[in-house]
């Protein structure tokens, strides 16, 4: 009875130390790395190009810019309010090179934010 004990009790100990990683925090990106996401959630919630669902940037940058320097989440606020407002007032190649930027480079940044 206590080999079974003590045998469960290993298993649950390399059971929560296996998902560990998964309960982590999400690594911090640099302040440039979190500059690009920003920019990249204005382009996505410009209505001008087009709609695209923004749940999962939006809550990585919220993520990311908890514990900044209140400088850096300025900056970072300015720079989603930049592209949106660059991207509502943008015609024919400007917009259309926002689009590929919002359904390429920003795409990418968050499938793989930390290779960014």
């Amino acid at each position: 009875m206590h080999i079974l004990k003590t045998s469960l009790a290993a298993t649950l100990v390399a059971s929560f130390a296996l998902a560990a990683p998964a309960f982590a925090a999400p690594a911090r990106v640099s302040d440039s790395d979190l500059m690009h996401a920003s920019r990249c959630l204005g382009l996505a919630k410009a209505a001008n190009l087009g709609a695209v669902d923004a749940t999962a940037l939006a809550a990585f940058v919220k993520t990311q810019r908890m514990g900044r320097d209140p400088l850096v989440r300025d900056r970072s606020d300015a720079q989603e309010q930049s592209a949106k407002n660059m991207a509502g007032k943008a015609k024919d190649d400007l917009k259309a090179s926002l689009i590929a930027e919002r359904d390429g480079a920003c795409k990418a940044l968050i499938e793989n934010p930390t290779g960014a």
